[in-house]
């Protein structure tokens, strides 16, 4: 699936948004100078991780998908990443109980400087019970950045219609509105509310949804 044109194009596209605008993703702790420690969750075979790893000293990754957890930490070995710095567990933050993993309750999986996930929230059923979920993973002063899709894009009522999932988490909205996903932000105790616009549209093939206007959300834990 990740070697299919479009998918590659969309994934080396999310991994240059988030590399250009880390700093501002940071900006809250950039005058700490220190090494982060980041969760990657719904994190597939690692790209959000991969993009960010020069950044960061240590990334986790949690999928609901035990076959996902295990390309992640399969493409992190090819691309010479230790297990240390990089690894993923199958986990489900909304439903521990369907996806038992006993790394979840260990301090190795809390107080992170930064949480993302990336194309995923579009397909939670329960939008804010997930994001309080990554929230209360969060260190104080731990950042929580969401990158999906606009809602009213090009396409995504059509994405939403044709039942495409992720890994299993079931649920189809839109995309998001920026004060919708902002309030759900604050109902999490996320402040320093931020937003930005992929610098152009992500070209994805009809069948799937077509033309996506993306965009990255960052919040503050405790700010």
């Amino acid at each position: 699936m990740f070697d299919t044109p479009w998918v590659a194009a969309l994934t080396a596209q999310i991994s240059q948004e988030l590399q250009n605008n880390f700093h501002w993703i940071n900006e809250v702790r950039s005058s700490r100078n220190e090494k982060t420690k980041m969760l990657d969750y719904a994190c597939g075979n690692g790209v959000v991780s991969r993009a960010l790893a020069s950044r960061i000293q240590t990334a986790r990754g949690i999928d609901i998908s035990s076959g996902m957890a295990k390309q992640y930490d399969l493409v992190a070995r090819e691309s010479s990443f230790s297990h240390e710095k990089m690894h993923a567990i199958q986990g489900d933050l909304l439903d521990a109980a369907a996806t038992p993993s006993p790394e979840l309750d260990s301090e190795e999986y809390k107080k992170f400087d930064f949480a993302i996930m990336s194309l995923a929230l579009h397909h939670v059923d329960h939008v804010d019970g997930m994001i309080r979920r990554l929230a209360e993973r969060l260190d104080e002063g731990g950042v929580l950045v969401i990158v999906d899709w606009v809602d009213g894009s090009e396409g995504s009522k059509r994405a939403a219609q044709m039942g495409h999932t992720h890994h299993g988490h079931g649920a189809n909205h839109m995309g998001f509105k920026e004060q919708d996903l902002r309030e759900r932000f604050e109902k999490a105790g996320l402040g320093n509310w931020g937003w930005r616009l992929f610098g152009e549209p992500s070209r994805v093939p009809g069948a799937v949804g077509g033309t996506q206007q993306g965009f990255l959300a960052r919040g503050t834990k405790g700010k």
